[in-house]
Formats: structure tokens, C-alpha cells, sequence
């Protein structure tokens, strides 16, 4: 994927695209399968983008047991992203990304603003999730299924 087609990057122009790359420190860094994308125990203040293949977040606990997780933190145990797929990231400096750079960049904003509209849409997804798993029987969690379905139909999502 093209950064322009990241939708963390959504209306934001080639040229800013380019001037952003420079203002965010960002780099693009491939990874084999299996291999850690990202350790959060390694103190790294980084925010990476998936660009092209598939990663997962693991949690080892201290007994070794690892557990595939959408985002969790529980102190003590190791959590990173590790590449299922080969992939492509593209690494920024976090505080880069979040503070308004003297400039004053469109982009900042423009960028900020895509990253709210990106985790409202996950928390949206893993509302949806759970109001399904949580239905006692499978014909309860199905009904429920159609239902969101249903009223994401009409809603024209």
C-alpha cells in the first residue's frame, strides 16, 4: 500500500504527504514472518503503520503461554507485534505525530483527526464484538449478528 491509501493519511495531499514523511521522522522498515515488528517492554516512543501484510500483538504471560490479543497491558508480561506475513511498517516518532509541530502543518491536524476517526471506528467494531459474544446461545449471538447487520444496512454504512 501506497502511504496515500492508508486511510491514517486520508485528505492529506501528495505534497504534504512528502513534507510529513520529513516532519515525522518516518521510515519503512520489512519484516520476515515471525518476526518482532514491535516489543512495547523495549521503551520505543514509536507509532508504526501497517503498510502491506499481516502482524499480530502477542502476549507471553510469565508462565510462557502466549495469547493472541487485539490490545491488552498487563504488567509483567511481554507484549509485541510480530509479523504473521511478511510486511512492511512504517515507523514514526510518536511525539512527532501528536504535538503540533512551529510550523503549524495541516497534516498534523488532518492526521490526528484520522487517528480518532480510526479508533472510534474500532471501538465501534469491538462494541459490536462483544454485544454478539456476549448472547448466551448461538441463535441469540446469530439474532444479534443480523441485527447489527440489519441496522448497518439502513444506516448506509
Amino acid at each position: 500500500m501506497e502511504i496515500g491509501a492508508s486511510p491514517l493519511f486520508r485528505g492529506i495531499s501528495e505534497e504534504s504527504q512528502q513534507a510529513m514523511r520529513t516532519c515525522f521522522d518516518m521510515r519503512e522498515v520489512s519484516f520476515r514472518a515471525d518476526e518482532v515488528v514491535y516489543d512495547f517492554g523495549a521503551g520505543r516512543n514509536m507509532v508504526g503503520v501497517l503498510a502491506e501484510g499481516a502482524a499480530v500483538i502477542e502476549r507471553i504471560d510469565q508462565q510462557g503461554n502466549r495469547t493472541i490479543l487485539e490490545f491488552e497491558n498487563v504488567t509483567g508480561d511481554s507484549i509485541t507485534v510480530v509479523a504473521e506475513t511478511a510486511c512492511r511498517v512504517w515507523f514514526m516518532a510518536a511525539d512527532q505525530v501528536t504535538k503540533r509541530c512551529e510550523k503549524a502543518c495541516a497534516h498534523h491536524t488532518q492526521v490526528v483527526e484520522n487517528m480518532f476517526q480510526l479508533v472510534a471506528e474500532k471501538a465501534t467494531s469491538l462494541y459490536e464484538r462483544v454485544e454478539v459474544l456476549s448472547r448466551r446461545s448461538i441463535r441469540d449471538k446469530l439474532m444479534c449478528y443480523f441485527s447489527l447487520m440489519a441496522a448497518k444496512n439502513r444506516s448506509g454504512e
